[in-house]
């Protein structure tokens, strides 16, 4: 199951090249929806999206097929975006990378130290802000099918990080495409940042054009980073989520009672799969640090964090309207301070 979880989210990440499946030649039905994801064809993710598929074919009498792309055949994310764009795909499976070119708001979920822990996702993305999120896609011509944990990423290093000021001395990586992170880690004060596609990272930790990396703690395992990092720093810098996405167009032509099957059959699938990348996740850093990874001292780390949070803070302002709405924001800090505020009562 670990090889499982690991596969299915090292492939949300990764792209590659390929040839389209003969698989849509097969078949006649009333309506085709080619779905792509970076996701091999294997492991959790591709496991619940391949009953989505057969659940689909089966509630509508074989009238909606299913059609999905896996292991990059459409390429990576940016050109699964453009491909729904030009009515080449209906929809498809990514991270907030590809979910930040079809709907920039969307990318407010991984502003710096917005989020501490999985309670407060909960309870604010999908409990409170979620019907606006929906509403944000569905504006920018998109309905989501279900929403997937990526997990907290965390900052890791080749060398001991003694104070605040070794942060700066750091060759970090920022990954290409993905101008808020870049703004995130440059307010922090990473001053040495390395823009390199995913796929490229383990070159520049193995050659020494980098001394650091950040990632998800199982991401880290599957991309093989971990055997090139002695060094952690323990607090999560931002969350990032996965979802399945649909072109609008394409479902708002399709019969009311195919629409409730399509919408019914992906989300019956969210909460458990989540609940296992969790665990894994949990599972995953523990053992590194049983293993050997070393954190960064407590006291250290905590005059770290602290300055790099006053340091990224001033960006929540100053990206509204840049990437997102006032009020997605004012709902997030207000929804946050509600739930942080009750937890202290208790």
């Amino acid at each position: 199951m670990k090889k499982i979880i690991w596969g299915a989210m090292l492939f949300f990440l990764l792209a590659g090249a390929g040839i389209a499946s003969a698989e849509e030649k097969k078949g006649e039905a009333e309506y085709i929806i080619k779905f792509a994801t970076v996701v091999p064809e294997m492991g959790a993710m591709a496991e619940m999206m391949q009953a989505f598929k057969k659940e689909i074919l089966e509630k509508t009498n074989d009238k909606v097929k299913v059609i999905i792309y896996f292991g990059a055949v459409m390429g990576d994310e940016m050109d699964i975006v453009r491909k729904m764009r030009l009515g080449q795909l209906q929809g498809g499976g990514m991270t907030l990378l590809g979910l930040g070119q079809l709907c920039p708001a969307a990318k407010v979920l991984e502003l710096p130290f917005l989020f501490n822990n999985y309670e407060e996702i909960d309870y604010v993305v999908m409990n409170k802000l979620r019907p606006g999120f929906i509403k944000l896609f569905e504006e920018k011509g998109v309905y989501m099918l279900g929403w997937y944990d990526m997990g907290f990423g965390y900052f890791f290093f080749k060398d001991p990080i003694r104070n605040f000021e070794d942060i700066s001395k750091v060759k970090m990586v920022t990954f290409t495409g993905d101008p808020l992170f870049f703004e995130g880690e440059k307010a922090a004060g990473f001053e040495n940042l390395i823009p390199l596609h995913i796929s490229e990272t383990i070159t520049g930790l193995q050659t020494g054009l980098l001394t650091g990396t950040f990632s998800p703690f199982f991401a880290l395992v599957g991309l093989q980073w971990n055997t090139h990092v002695k060094y952690v720093l323990n607090v999560p810098f931002s969350y990032s989520v996965a979802a399945m996405v649909i072109d609008k167009n394409f479902v708002d032509k399709m019969p009311p009672p195919y629409q409730k099957v399509l919408f019914e059959a992906m989300n019956k699938y969210e909460s458990s799969v989540n609940q296992e990348l969790r665990r894994m996740e949990k599972e995953t850093h523990d053992s590194l640090l049983k293993r050997g990874l070393v954190e960064i001292p407590k006291d250290t780390a905590q005059e770290i964090v602290a300055e790099m949070k006053k340091r990224t803070r001033p960006l929540y302002e100053k990206l509204v309207d840049v990437y997102y709405p006032r009020w997605i924001l004012s709902g997030i800090l207000d929804a946050l301070a509600q739930y942080r505020q009750g937890k202290e009562m208790k």
